[in-house]
């Protein structure tokens, strides 16, 4: 089960975020003629994909520490407060508070690192291609589209 977690949470992860960044993509080229509005939607939108991701994972997490095949020290008493440590995780900002314990437990705190690192950088990369074509037609427009 533990290892059926460990590839279905980042595969489902990595899903997502394509999923997301493909309809961010085309509600972007909806709005092309709004350079602020096009940026900030998707900002947004690659914002609400890390935290969807974030949920995944924590879900992963309460499931896996429910069923007794994870442990976190202190012990993780609700869901939320799986996702609090998926969210720590999931952006490589470290252990503080809770800890896994277990040997599955710290691979799958590896894995959700590594996914979370790929995924913020995939979101990095795609808000500065989205950035940088909307500023090069902007210029191109003399800032007439600008709004």
């Amino acid at each position: 089960m533990l290892i059926l977690a460990a590839v279905v949470l980042p595969l489902l992860a990595v899903r997502l975020h394509y999923e997301l960044l493909l309809l961010t993509s085309k509600l972007v080229r909806r709005l092309s003629g709004y350079l602020r509005a096009a940026v900030a939607l998707a900002v947004a939108l690659a914002l609400l994909a890390h935290v969807l991701e974030v949920v995944v994972f924590g879900a992963g997490w309460f499931l896996l520490i429910e069923a007794g095949l994870i442990e976190i020290e202190p012990p993780i008493p609700s869901f939320v407060d799986a996702i609090y440590f998926s969210g720590a995780v999931y952006t490589s900002l470290g252990f503080g508070d809770l800890v896994p314990t277990s040997g599955g437990g710290r691979l799958l705190a590896v894995l959700e690192a590594l996914t979370g690192l790929v995924l913020i950088a995939w979101t990095a990369s795609f808000t500065f291609y989205q950035m940088q074509r909307h500023w090069l037609e902007t210029s191109r427009a003399g800032d007439e589209g600008e709004s």
